[in-house]
């Protein structure tokens, strides 16, 4: 929803892992808004479910007035140690915190690759 206010909270969106993942390790992480939020940052974690464990020691921001967070001025950071998925894992998308004046939208991208 491009004209939604991003808002905190467990859960904004869920994704299975497919057979064609299995074994495959989390590498590469992007989060972007439709509209750039302003003072302060909008943090996401990558949560999984299956395994109780958040998959990023360090989260995905956006940082203030940005639109994407390959720009961030602290990267996230993948935890390699929690990084591992297989066949039909739960991931959950988190939103940790928000900018003062919200971003509108969100799509978070994932890419996995055999260890």
């Amino acid at each position: 929803f491009p004209s939604h206010d991003t808002a905190t909270g467990d859960g904004k969106a869920y994704f299975t892992i497919p057979e064609e993942l299995n074994g495959m390790n989390l590498v590469g992480v992007h989060g972007r808004v439709v509209t750039a939020g302003t003072t302060g940052t909008t943090d996401f974690q990558i949560a999984n479910v299956t395994d109780s464990v958040d998959m990023l020691s360090t989260k995905l921001t956006i940082d203030s007035g940005e639109t994407g967070s390959d720009t961030a001025a602290t990267p996230a950071v993948i935890d390699t140690t929690k990084d591992d998925v297989a066949t039909n894992d739960l991931l959950r998308i988190d939103c940790d915190a928000v900018s003062t004046t919200k971003a509108k939208g969100g799509i978070i991208r994932l890419r996995f690759a055999l260890p």
